[in-house]
């Protein structure tokens, strides 16, 4: 984050843009002085992205300056908006974002449901005519609660986080695996449509202790939207549990974003074919990448 700093030499006031950047277990502030009165707000914001640029460059593991341009645009832009929005609208679009993200991740996951049918169930109230059975009800309503979930948790990623959190996804969906690892239920996994092999069960605890080691060691070295993209990336590809992974996966990706700052970001099932691709690329291919490429497109155009 950019701020403006003000400071005086001999009674005269003087202004420089600051960053705080970490190194290791330093905190280091980098300056760069921009004059005797401050700019317009406009003149200023183009300032800060500029700043940015020039700190940034080179700093994040795929993200170029510009990529971080476009991101700080985006975030700026949002928050502009949001700042102009009565409590009301902000509800409203809240709930908006909560039913397309909820119909396309359980899209994305396999449930059929339409997204008439996921907004007059967590919008209205109301059971659809064409919804059978009542488990697809439970996990639209579970799928919501952990979509607030994830806007109020405040602690790190960790094995009881992501515990907790697909507890509230499966509660009276299906109890024998909500919140339990298949490490601790002794079952391997197999995905559909693709040669891909998830970590056997009695690979899993360590597999996922290296996960939270690297997500300790990268957090604030990547860019918030790097980081959102692997941990979605890395987390389902590990298949920490019987089912519900991708859900997860896609919640938790929000979380890092929400937590950093930036707006969320969907996965629409009109783009399946193109998710699924990014997928293979690291989990067939290992090349990261082009998932992380996939997710800053997506972030970006939503």
């Amino acid at each position: 984050m950019v701020y403006v700093e003000k400071y005086r030499v001999k009674g005269k006031a003087y202004f420089k843009l600051v960053q705080a950047i970490r190194k290791g277990k330093k905190i280091v502030h980098k300056r760069k002085y921009i004059g005797k009165k401050l700019p317009s707000k406009e003149r200023l914001n183009q300032l800060k992205i500029e700043f940015l640029r020039e700190s940034n460059r080179q700093k994040y593991k795929y993200f170029s300056s510009e990529d971080v341009e476009d991101a700080e645009n985006k975030r700026t832009r949002c928050r502009k908006e949001l700042k102009a929005l009565s409590s009301l609208e902000k509800e409203k679009q809240l709930k908006e974002f909560i039913i397309r993200f909820t119909y396309d991740s359980s899209k994305l996951a396999g449930v059929n449901v339409t997204l008439r049918q996921t907004s007059l169930i967590l919008k209205d109230g109301i059971m659809p005519k064409g919804i059978k059975n009542l488990r697809i009800v439970k996990e639209l309503e579970n799928h919501e609660k952990g979509i607030l979930a994830i806007t109020k948790y405040k602690g790190k990623l960790d094995i009881k986080f992501i515990k907790r959190l697909h507890l509230i996804l499966f509660a009276g969906v299906d109890d024998s695996i909500a919140g339990k690892l298949r490490n601790e239920i002794k079952r391997d996994v197999k995905l559909a449509a693709t040669p891909y092999v998830p970590p056997k069960w009695k690979e899993l605890r360590k597999e996922l202790d290296n996960f939270f080691k690297w997500h300790k060691s990268e957090n604030k070295k990547l860019h918030p939207i790097e980081l959102a993209a692997l941990v979605h990336l890395k987390l389902i590809s590990l298949q920490p549990f019987v089912d519900g992974n991708s859900r997860l996966s896609r919640l938790l990706m929000n979380w890092v974003l929400w937590k950093k700052g930036y707006p969320a970001a969907d996965i629409t099932i009109e783009d399946l074919e193109n998710y699924y691709d990014a997928l293979d690329k690291y989990q067939i291919e290992k090349d990261e990448k082009p998932f992380i490429e996939y997710i800053k497109k997506r972030y970006l155009e939503s």
